[in-house]
């Protein structure tokens, strides 16, 4: 027998924002039938509304109003909200169980995180009026749902600390493991053009100039590498200064020979993800924004130079062995992401989640 469930968020964001995003994997899987023995109902959401004033009473009254009054006829078995911004909208004494999405618990928990070298305030450390009111309306709507799903168990355990006692589970983002992989989706090294030397080794690293991501970090291990390695090593810096297309990107994350991903903070980090799917080998800090998905061979401590430099050396001394040539994909990262990570491995837990809340509903 096939369970429903009717998936609610606010407004209907961009695919490329990261909530956007995440939101659509979700719809995506239902609608693939990827999520075992459960289909989607419909989606409640409303289009971008402008105007603080306009804003404000659509997210505190119209939205909610229109969702509560939703829910008391709906056919579904579930409801889900897909992200903790749209909690508030889980309805009071709702017939069928309400399920919330948390991505992280920053913005109702601002803290300041130490990795390696540098020390980064997340969430808002100090919230204007309006922003108050939402995040109060925020967490007594997480109070009311009946389960909590959690991306990471950091966010996992984030939740437990603040809701001890609500139902959770762990329901990992997915990545496209098809689109970013190099033998169902390969791209040539020669898209890349002038940013790229292919005499050279490639190294990459991907994300913005923001302090967590610890660009100047990455810049120094590659600086202190010795002179026979600098001179045979190209780096592009996609993102912070270097801006790639689509396939672009897809083309550097298969010809690279390494990732450097030194970030001391993420909600979930899709680059080193995204790099393990297309068979690239990652260096990545050794903190919790990556050791839940990242395997331990792949990390190293957050400010170890040397460790950092001793493994570029190590890769590099490959690829001359190789004779310049670009390494193989490593099939053994790609079965990782695929394991952990693809849609199909993201539909089974959503599916374990929602059976699970309808299971304890019914045993109320």
């Amino acid at each position: 027998m096939v369970s429903r469930v009717l998936l609610v968020r606010g407004a209907r964001l961009a695919e490329n924002s990261g909530l956007g995003r995440a939101h659509q994997a979700i719809e995506s899987l239902l609608d693939k039938a990827l999520v075992p023995q459960w289909t989607k109902v419909r989606t409640i959401e409303h289009e971008k509304v402008t105007g603080l004033v306009q804003r404000a009473v659509n997210r505190w009254y119209t939205h909610p109003r229109l969702v509560t009054k939703l829910s008391e006829s709906t056919p579904a078995d579930i409801i889900h909200i897909t992200d903790q911004e749209q909690a508030h909208l889980v309805p009071k004494n709702c017939p069928v169980p309400v399920i919330v999405t948390v991505h992280d618990l920053f913005h109702i928990s601002p803290r300041k995180i130490t990795g390696g070298d540098v020390t980064v305030s997340v969430g808002e450390q100090n919230p204007g009026l309006f922003r108050r009111r939402d995040l109060r309306m925020m967490k007594k709507g997480l109070e009311r749902a009946d389960m909590i799903i959690c991306i990471s168990e950091s966010t996992l355990m984030d939740v437990r600390r603040m809701f001890p006692g609500k139902k959770t589970a762990l329901v990992r983002h997915q990545i496209d493991t098809e689109y970013w992989s190099p033998f169902s989706n390969p791209k040539p090294r020669e898209l890349l053009g002038d940013f790229d030397n292919e005499s050279k080794m490639l190294i990459i690293t991907l994300g913005s100039n923001e302090d967590r991501k610890r660009l100047k970090f990455a810049k120094k291990v590659i600086s202190s590498c010795p002179d026979e390695v600098s001179k045979d090593i190209n780096t592009i810096h996609i993102g912070s200064e270097v801006k790639l297309t689509e396939d672009q990107l897809l083309a550097a994350l298969q010809s690279a020979e390494v990732l450097l991903f030194p970030s001391a903070s993420e909600g979930f980090g899709y680059p080193p993800a995204e790099a393990m799917a297309a068979g690239c080998p990652v260096i990545a800090s050794d903190l919790p924004a990556h050791n839940e998905i990242i395997p331990s061979r792949c990390l190293l401590p957050a400010t170890a130079t040397q460790d950092w430099v001793d493994e570029i050396v190590r890769i590099h001394s490959e690829w001359r062995a190789a004779g310049g040539v670009p390494r193989h994909p490593s099939e053994e990262l790609m079965n990782h992401t695929e394991n952990l990570l693809s849609p199909k491995s993201q539909g089974i837990s959503l599916a374990e989640a929602y059976s699970e809340a309808l299971k304890n509903n019914r045993l109320r």
